[in-house]
Parts: C-alpha cells; structure tokens; sequence
C-alpha cells in the first residue's frame, strides 16, 4: 500500500486533473487521498460547484479518498494554505505528495524552497516590502539578487510557488513524505489558451458562466454537473454575494477587521474598513482598497474571512479533525491504516464524516472549527442563483462509492 496525497480545489474537476491522478498512479501511488478546500477557494473566491458534487466527481475519477481542507486554511496565504494540507496528509500516514507544477522538475523546486526560505531571513526583503512591493514580489526579487534568475523565475508561475510551499511545509512539519511533480501541459493555471483536451480552471470557469464550449476539456460526471447545476440555479458565482458582503462591511467594527487574518500592519485594517462605509459595488470597493501591495487575491481572502467570522486566533490551530466528504473501499484503507498507527503519528487527527459526530467529542478546537465550516457552508449558499438551505453541514450524503 503506497498512498499519496493531492491538495486540491477541484474548481471544477478537470482534464488536467485526470492526467495528474494518472501521473502520480503511475508513479507507484495505490492508493490517492485529496485535501479539498470547500466553498471557498484560496484565490478568495468561491468555488463554482459545491463541496459534496466535487467530492463524488473526484472520488468517480480517480480520487480514493476526499477529506475537506477547512475553511480556516483554504481561504489563508498560500504557506498556510500549503502547511494545513501537508499536515492533514501526515495525519492520514502517506507516503508521498504529488502536485503540479509548470517547471515539471522536483530538483529545481526544491532548490527556490531552500531559497525562499534563506530570503525570508534576508535584509533586503524587508526594506523591498516598505517601499510598496507585495510579499510575493519582495520574495522574487530578493531570490533573484541572491540564487540568480533561474531560480527566481520558479516563482513567476503560481502552481510552482505552490509547490514551493508544499516543500517547504513538508521541511517545516519534519515529514518524511517523497515529494512528486507532474508537469503541467497546455493552458497555465489562469491561462487562457487550450492545448487538446486541457484547459485552465479559470478558463473553463468563464466557458461555463459565459456559454462557451468547455465540455472537451471536462469529464461526463463534471459535464452533468455543471448542466444540472445551471437548469436549477445552483452554479456558485462569487458576485451573487455582492449585496452581502457590503452589508458585512458596513456594519463590522475597526476591530473585527483588525482581529481578520491577513490584514496585518501598515495601515491595510483602515483601508478595509473605511472603503467598506463609502463602496456602492465589490469593483468600486476593491478598485480602492488594491494597491501595487496588497493583491486582489488577498483582498478578496480578508473580504471573505470577515464575511465568515475567521479570526487570527483561529490560524493559531492546526487542524483539529479532518471532514471525510466521500470515498471509495481503498478510501477506507487509508483511513483505517490511519487509525491503526495513530498512536505512532505525531499529527494524528480524528477523520469523520458526520458533522454531529465530531462535535460530540467536546474538543473546543473541533467545536470552533466545525462551527466555522459549518457556517461557511451555510454562507456559501448565498451565492447560488437560487439560493441554498442552511445546516447542509448536517443533511447532506456523504458519497461511499
């Protein structure tokens, strides 16, 4: 039994996302778990198709077992992101991690992560960051006047400065998992150019909401998903949750924003406030609040993070518990090796299912996290076109297939 893992968003299932599983099969992987975000994605952004459809598609694709990155970490910065998913793999005992990446090449990766690392300890990034340049460009900049263009070049590309994280996590948390790259092909992550049956997550998501032709570059399960979703209004689109989100934002305290994760210093808590009590329209909100620093993608997390009610204390726990979304009988192989050698794993969690059940374990990490994801999902349906139920958390089938 050789497991590996795959932190994913999934939005939607894809092409691309069969060749990665088939890569990393190839490789030797027997059995495939997925640390999935749910609703909302790390873009700051929801996905397009709920966590439990994404799930089973993953899961009839290839996939043996999907348990949910929570909702705390899947709307953190990319390292948060990245440590979160790495740790929760570690729970669950694989043997390796497998991701994409433009470069395609492990080596080279791990040379910008031992790089990255050493320029966060560098007196030049610090000084870069005062004078306006984002975290990511101080990062690349400092990379470059210190490893060469090469290596600094890794970073111009977002799945490789995933893959970055994922070794660094991996370092960090002092996990003995091999490391797998498989490269990419066709259009880049945000990319809009298509090669065979491959496209972009971004790409087909504007095919889907703009009527275009995306059905080459999915599987049938995703294909009827996206079809049934659309004749029942139940497509996600993050402007459905415009009128809300400026009602959280006129009415949050300077505190509220100040205790958010990401704002951080320099003034960005009073940006985010103040442009809240004047915006008419998300555009106008986020045309005044981004800068040349502070990214849209970050902008977009804090927006969605106050929306939700996730504070920095929140970020001070690793995650409490692992949510099993759906799986197959190798699905359950891995969860019962993990529970097997839990006494032996430093990072051992409790995989559950059922939300009630993990809130009868009155653990106070679990019953906040699970208040958070629950709430998350509650909110998340405000951005269908018919808008969902609450309490999904607790009604909706886990898939078993």
């Amino acid at each position: 039994m050789k497991t590996y893992g795959i932190i994913s968003e999934y939005n939607p299932f894809h092409n691309g996302h069969i060749r990665h599983i088939e890569a990393t099969r190839k490789h030797g992987a027997t059995h495939i778990a997925a640390i999935m975000s749910g609703g909302f994605v790390q873009r700051g952004d929801v996905a397009v198709i709920d966590k439990f459809r994404r799930a089973k598609i993953a899961v009839n694709n290839g996939v043996d077992l999907v348990v949910e990155l929570p909702a705390v970490y899947s709307l953190a910065t990319a390292e948060l992101f990245a440590r979160a998913g790495v740790l929760m793999l570690g729970a669950l005992g694989a043997d390796g991690i497998s991701f994409g990446s433009e470069c395609g090449d492990t080596e080279l990766l791990k040379k910008a992560s031992e790089a990255a690392v050493n320029a966060l300890l560098s007196e030049k990034l610090k000084p870069l960051m005062e004078k306006g340049a984002s975290y990511p460009a101080a990062l690349q900049k400092t990379v470059a006047g210190e490893c060469g263009s090469l290596i600094a070049g890794v970073f111009d590309f977002p799945n490789n400065t995933l893959g970055v994280e994922y070794l660094k996590a991996l370092k960090f948390l002092d996990l003995n998992m091999e490391a797998f790259t498989v490269k990419r092909v066709g259009a880049m992550h945000d990319g809009y150019d298509t090669s065979g049956n491959i496209a972009g997550g971004l790409n087909i998501r504007n095919m889907i909401k703009n009527g275009g032709d995306f059905a080459p570059f999915v599987p049938p399960d995703t294909l009827r998903a996206i079809e049934e979703y659309t004749q029942s209004g139940s497509l996600a689109y993050f402007s459905n949750l415009e009128r809300a989100l400026l009602y959280r934002l006129r009415t949050c305290t300077p505190k509220e924003v100040a205790e958010t994760p990401d704002v951080g210093q320099g003034g960005l808590h009073n940006r985010v406030f103040e442009m809240g009590r004047v915006a008419n329209s998300l555009g106008e909100y986020f045309e005044a609040v981004g800068t040349k620093r502070y990214t849209a993608a970050r902008i977009r997390r804090i927006l969605l993070n106050l929306f939700i009610g996730i504070k920095n204390t929140d970020l001070l726990t690793p995650p409490p518990f692992g949510r099993v979304l759906a799986l197959n009988e190798k699905g359950a192989q891995i969860l019962k090796k993990a529970a097997a050698n839990k006494e032996d794993n430093k990072y051992a969690l409790p995989f559950m299912s059922a939300m009630k059940n993990l809130l009868n374990l009155n653990i106070p990490a679990v019953s906040r996290y699970a208040e958070i994801s629950s709430r998350a999902t509650d909110l998340y349906g405000l951005a269908l076109k018919n808008i969902a139920p609450c309490a999904l958390d607790f009604t909706s089938r886990i898939e078993i297939l």
